[in-house]
């Protein structure tokens, strides 16, 4: 059963993803004001990836945080799945991010 745990370490936020007790990914953001940066995302799976990314963009918009970024080095397909436009970084808007569901194949 996949786990996603929040951590929390002065201004930086991370969700850590795990498979029972086995550490599978863990990625990190910051917020400012209504935007939240993602600052790195560590996994090898991606659709594990893009749970981290929804944990993380849930727990954002929970603190009135609307907009997500992402720069240019971290992009990967899960972003591109949750709505992030192009590989030169961009945003998001969360609730338009959350809204969708799932689009992995895994039934």
């Amino acid at each position: 059963m996949l786990t996603f745990l929040p951590d929390h370490e002065q201004d930086k936020f991370r969700f850590r993803a795990y498979d029972s007790d086995k550490e599978i990914g863990v990625c990190t953001f910051i917020s400012e004001g209504y935007k939240m940066f993602f600052l790195s995302m560590e996994c090898e799976d991606d659709i594990v990836a893009e749970g981290l990314a929804r944990a993380a963009m849930n727990s954002a918009a929970n603190r009135n945080v609307y907009l997500a970024y992402i720069p240019r080095e971290l992009f990967r397909p899960a972003f591109a799945r949750l709505g992030f436009r192009d590989e030169e970084g961009s945003f998001v808007e969360i609730p338009e991010a959350l809204a969708g569901g799932c689009t992995c194949s895994h039934n």
